[in-house]
């Protein structure tokens, strides 16, 4: 008996059993089931009455509603991997949808925005959070959005997006900002701006366009406030100047036109006009801007009145001038007469003779400096013409003392002369160079106190004459001294003594002495220490050419070089000496022919002048050192500025190195060879 109960007892627990593990199996599939959205309701049993579980009566319409929204919608884990998103979340982001779920959010967002997409995630699993954001899409471009998180519920450790595009609220921004700005540049510009639409009514105006017609001008047609009239010769009284071509298309440029303000003032006006046109293309009205050119018209006026004044003026002084030449002419015509019947009658007295020979060398010269005055502006432009010949340097300022020698005599100076045994022989006007020495010894003699000294010297300095004349006088200020030789300039604190000069003397002298290939500088170690002119002439051409036969041709290395110097004779001369020391030369006497003669030559040495005309030495340099087939080429400025400043600035605009006009020889052969 006891077995049988065994036996009914086990086969009892196994069938509980059994059914234990039939409804474990159904709560699984029911589980999984309601997770999968396929079970709408479920029905529990107990004690009392089965009860039914709708489960879809607030998931179905929420999930209804998330996917018909407007906004971007999506839940993440909390390491930002995507669970679920509705359509509109990957339509901004233009990917698939089923690609984005398991996805990190990580991977789409821009990095700047990384760390605060980071910061909403983990702050959102707490409270509620929001913040803008750049996603990058598919395709690559990028969106602006606004972001909020929040969890899902209590205990659950996911959290809900919701997103909003903030592109059209950043294109508004944007607009609202430029309509701003421009609105600020109307208000501060100075010209006249008018913006008007196709049917020229004005829809917006500077502060400046109010001012100019006196009134509002907003909302009224452009030709009822801007009354223009063309400023043309050809131009009607009361005649209208069409603006309106410009919201028809065209574009107006620099129109002048003229304005009655308010007050009855007439003003003139430079008119710009051109089309306002959209983005797509569309014809959106005109802009119109208006410049006030009163001021500069009436400035324009004033300086043509003041031409004309000038030119008449000029024009009654040549009058003077020829007048004056005229009644000088008259005395040296009976001079020169009586000149003539002294050396028909003879006398051979010596003195005689003597005092007939001073006086026909000096109406001779008088005679010139009267032609000379006839023009003044051939001192300026070098219309003077010279009769050059091989001229005794000596000579010529002996003549040049004998024609002061009143001037300096009636102040008591004492005038000294020293001048070598060898005479110095230069190519020169000798009236010329006697005019240049009598005015610089008038010139020391006028600013020198009775009783001073005044010594001339003539002297050599390699292929160049120089004559040196120094005064014990008033001195010159430092800042005149760049001044001295310009036309109508006399030491500012000493006019007094310039006992009824022009001021042209020096001028004269400066011009003489370039036209003759020279230079010409003046020294002084300031107000009451005197001063010095320094005058160099260039050596007769077979005298120039003497000083180099000791100088073996062809000795030492040959080199290909370019000479350049806008005195055509300096060229011509420093050309001639190159070639007889062997060298391969070429010339160039202005600053765009050199560069093309060096683009051409490639020289290994150039020697250039710093004043050229067009393009100054500096900028020669400068152009060919940027050129890297100039990199071996050795530049070297020769010049006639020889201060330390001058030297300085040449270094520093690419020279390697200074020679001063007139140079050494044996300087010019080391700087050829430097080796």
């Amino acid at each position: 008996m006891i077995g049988a109960a065994v036996t009914d007892t086990l086969e009892h627990l196994y069938r509980e059993i059994d059914e234990l593990h039939r409804q474990l199996a159904e709560a699984r599939e029911t589980i999984r089931a309601i997770q999968g959205g396929e079970v709408d309701a479920v029905v529990v049993t107990d004690d009392v009455l089965p009860r039914v579980l709708m489960l879809d009566s607030a998931d179905k319409p929420f999930q209804l509603l998330v996917e018909r929204m407007h906004q971007g919608a999506a839940t993440l884990t909390v390491d930002g991997s995507i669970l679920y998103c509705n359509e509109q979340f990957s339509r901004l982001l233009r990917v698939p949808h089923d690609s984005l779920r398991g996805r990190p959010m990580q991977e789409l967002i821009d990095g700047p925005s990384l760390p605060l997409f980071e910061a909403l995630l983990r702050d959102g699993l707490a409270a509620s959070v929001e913040g803008e954001i750049v996603l990058r899409r598919a395709d690559d471009s990028w969106i602006p959005l606004y972001l909020g998180v929040s969890a899902l519920h209590e205990g659950v450790g996911d959290v809900w997006l919701l997103v909003a595009d903030l592109t059209e609220q950043k294109r508004r921004e944007r607009l609202v900002a430029d309509s701003a700005m421009a609105r600020s540049v109307l208000e501060q510009v100075g010209d006249a701006v008018i913006v008007c639409d196709i049917n020229g009514i004005v829809l917006r105006a500077s502060r400046s366009a109010h001012a100019l017609c006196g009134t509002n001008p907003l909302l009224k047609p452009f030709d009822e406030v801007f009354w223009l009239s063309p400023l043309s010769p050809e131009s009607v009284d009361g005649e209208l100047f069409d603006v309106g071509a410009a919201w028809r298309g065209e574009t107006l440029r620099g129109w002048e036109v003229g304005f009655n303000r308010r007050g009855g003032e007439r003003a003139e006006l430079l008119l710009n006009a051109g089309p306002l046109v959209a983005a797509g293309g569309e014809m959106l009205g005109a802009v119109i801007t208006l410049t006030d050119i009163t001021a500069l018209r009436e400035a324009q006026d004033e300086l043509h009145r003041r031409a004309n004044a000038l030119q008449e003026a000029d024009r009654r002084k040549d009058e003077f001038l020829a007048m004056l030449a005229h009644e000088l002419r008259n005395p040296l015509a009976p001079i020169r007469a009586s000149l003539e019947i002294m050396k028909l009658r003879g006398h051979d007295d010596p003195m005689l003779r003597k005092c007939r020979d001073i006086i026909e060398r000096q109406t001779h010269q008088l005679t010139r400096l009267v032609d000379d005055l006839l023009e003044v502006s051939r001192i300026r432009t070098g219309k003077i013409q010279l009769r050059t010949e091989r001229v005794s340097l000596a000579v010529a300022v002996a003549r040049g003392i004998e024609t002061s020698r009143p001037v300096s005599d009636a102040k008591g100076h004492h005038l000294t002369l020293a001048v070598p045994d060898a005479p110095i022989w230069v190519k020169a006007d000798l009236t010329r160079i006697s005019q240049v020495v009598g005015n610089l010894i008038n010139n020391a003699a006028k600013y020198t106190d009775d009783g001073g000294q005044i010594s001339v010297r003539v002297a050599q300095d390699g292929t160049m004459g120089v004559i040196h004349v120094r005064d014990s006088g008033i001195g010159i200020p430092r800042e005149m001294l760049a001044t001295v030789f310009d036309l109508f300039t006399q030491v500012t604190d000493c006019i007094d003594r310039s006992q009824g000069g022009l001021g042209i003397g020096l001028a004269l002298v400066k011009q003489l002495v370039v036209m003759h290939g020279g230079q010409v500088e003046a020294r002084s170690d300031g107000p009451g220490r005197g001063s010095e002119f320094i005058v160099r002439l260039p050596l007769w051409a077979e005298d120039r050419a003497a000083l180099v036969a000791d100088v073996k041709p062809g000795s030492g290395t040959s080199r290909r070089v370019l000479v350049v110097d806008d005195n055509q004779d300096a060229v011509d001369i420093l050309a001639d000496l190159l070639g007889m020391l062997g060298h391969d030369v070429r010339t160039a006497c202005s600053g765009p022919a050199a560069i093309t003669v060096a683009t051409e030559f490639v020289p290994d040495i150039m020697l250039c002048d710093i004043g050229l005309p067009l393009m100054d030495g500096y900028e020669v340099v400068a152009e060919l050192r940027a050129r890297p087939e100039f990199a071996k080429t050795r530049f070297i400025a020769l010049t006639g500025y020889g201060r330390d400043e001058d030297r300085q600035r040449s270094h520093a605009a690419g020279f390697h190195a200074h020679l001063v006009k007139p140079f050494d020889l044996a300087k010019l052969v080391a700087l050829l060879d430097p080796a």
